[in-house]
């Protein structure tokens, strides 16, 4: 089953250019698994009750062009099943115009009580109509990330009041805004979008943290890229610029 939304381009979804930011992209595409989750009976509040609940582990989004303000778009997405612990979830942002952007993403099913991933039991992953469309050839989940890396470049980014979520850690979201920023400030300043990136979550960032790091090193083509303090490693990351 593929579930579906319209939504206009606002002033809360643009950068400067009055272009889509990708942290925008990536907050659509939690709001759509949300959505889609609601609608079969397994949305966070039953979930919660449950004890569990799905974190975001890797997601790669791709652009084919930046929608901007004012522009009606629609959202998909469908789930692609399930293997163990993992959720796998597929997403389409277009519009009348053509393709906009895709993603794909691999969440992992959380046991909050036991502070483990735990198996998919079937009584939730029996909810979802399985779809097997998919948009990469190469699976994320199989996407070898770059991990701890020696930076080139890096910046500080302090934490904000609002980066954190219910859960009380930065959300997944702002993580990609971390990313943008980097990549505009340290790598390409004169505005070249980007047309790739991926991104693996390897740790948690908590409301203990006043500011994180981001760094990137240049390799085969590919800026590779880190948010990180000097002990832990929280996400690893890879883009690749338009052409």
């Amino acid at each position: 089953m593929k579930v579906e939304k319209q939504h206009e381009i606002n002033f809360f979804d643009i950068d400067h250019r009055f272009r889509l930011r990708i942290q925008s992209a990536a907050r659509f595409f939690q709001e759509m698994a949300v959505l889609h989750s609601n609608r079969i009976g397994a949305g966070p509040d039953v979930l919660f009750e449950k004890g569990v609940v799905w974190l975001l582990h890797r997601l790669e989004i791709e652009f084919f062009r930046y929608p901007v303000l004012d522009e009606e778009i629609k959202l998909t997405t469908w789930s692609r099943g399930f293997k163990g612990y993992k959720g796998f979830r597929e997403y389409h942002i277009h519009s009348s115009s053509g393709d906009i952007a895709r993603g794909s993403g691999v969440w992992l099913f959380f046991n909050t009580k036991r502070k483990r991933i735990s198996k998919v039991p079937a009584q939730i992953s029996g909810l979802y109509a399985v779809e097997s469309e998919k948009w990469f050839e190469k699976e994320i989940n199989d996407w070898k990330p770059c991990g701890k890396i020696n930076p080139e470049k890096q910046m500080e980014i302090s934490l904000r009041y609002s980066d954190f979520d219910v859960n009380g850690h930065v959300n997944n979201t702002i993580y990609l805004g971390f990313l943008e920023t980097l990549y505009h400030k340290t790598i390409n300043p004169n505005g070249k979008a980007i047309k790739n990136i991926k991104i693996r979550f390897c740790r948690e960032i908590g409301r203990g943290k006043d500011n994180i790091r981001c760094g990137w090193r240049k390799s085969r083509g590919v800026y590779q890229c880190n948010i990180f303090d000097q002990a832990t490693l929280y996400a690893d990351a890879e883009i690749i610029p338009m052409d």
